[in-house]
C-alpha cells in the first residue's frame, strides 16, 4: 500500500516549530555573544579605571616620597643643629675649667713636687713630674683627694731617676675632673642610623 499522508498539516507544522526552533536558537546565541561582548567591554573599561586610578595613585606616591625625603632631611638637619647646640652649652658651661683647674693645682702642690707635662683627654688629667720623696708625692694625692675639683686621682708609676744624685722620683698620674667643672661633652652621631 502506498503510504498516504492524510495529515499534511502535521508536517507543516513540524517544519514551522522546526523554523522557530532554530530561530529561537541562533537569536539565543547571539545574545549570549552579545552579553559576553558587553561584559568584556564592561571589564575592559573597568580595568581602564583602575590603571588610571592607579597611575594618580603612583604620582601622588612619588610626590609624597619626595616630601618624606625633604622631612626626613629637616629632621637630620633639626638634630644636627639640636647637637650643636647642646655642644656649644657644655662648651659655655666648661670654658672657665682651664683656669680654674691650674688655679687649684698651684693651691694644692706641695713643694718639691715639679710638673714636666700635663694633658687633658676628655675630663682626664694625666700629669707626669719629679718628686723629691715619696711622702711628698703621697701628701699631693691626699691633696687630689680632698680636692672638690678633682676626683680618682690613680697613680700609674713611679721611678727612680738614676741620673740624679738627690733621689728624684718620675711619677705619672691619672685624676678626673669634677663633672660640676667640666661636664663631660656628649657629641652623637648624627649620620643617620636606623630609625
Amino acid at each position: 500500500m502506498s503510504s498516504i499522508n492524510l495529515l499534511p498539516w502535521r508536517v507543516a507544522q513540524r517544519e514551522q516549530l522546526k523554523k522557530r526552533y532554530l530561530a529561537l536558537l541562533g537569536s539565543i546565541a547571539g545574545l549570549a555573544f552579545a552579553c559576553v561582548w558587553l561584559v568584556g567591554v564592561g571589564i575592559d573599561h573597568l580595568l581602564s579605571v583602575q590603571q588610571t586610578r592607579n597611575a594618580f595613585l603612583q604620582q601622588e606616591i612619588a610626590v609624597l616620597d619626595i616630601k618624606i625625603e625633604k622631612i626626613k632631611a629637616v629632621r637630620v638637619s633639626k638634630e644636627t643643629l639640636e647637637q650643636k647646640m647642646k655642644l656649644i652649652e657644655q662648651l659655655q658651661i666648661s670654658r672657665n675649667a682651664t683656669p680654674i683647674i691650674i688655679d687649684e693645682l698651684a693651691q694644692i702642690i706641695p713643694a718639691g713636687i715639679a710638673f714636666n707635662e700635663l694633658n687633658r683627654i676628655d675630663n682626664i688629667l694625666i700629669l707626669e713630674g719629679t718628686s723629691s720623696s715619696n711622702n711628698r708625692l703621697a701628701a699631693f694625692m691626699r691633696a687630689l683627694a680632698d680636692s672638690q675639683i678633682f676626683v680618682d686621682p690613680e697613680i700609674s708609676s713611679i721611678t727612680a731617676d738614676p741620673k740624679s744624685a738627690q733621689g728624684v722620683n718620675r711619677f705619672r698620674l691619672t685624676f678626673n675632673i669634677a663633672s660640676h667643672i667640666a661636664p663631660r661633652l656628649i657629641i652623637a652621631d648624627t649620620t643617620g642610623g636606623p630609625e
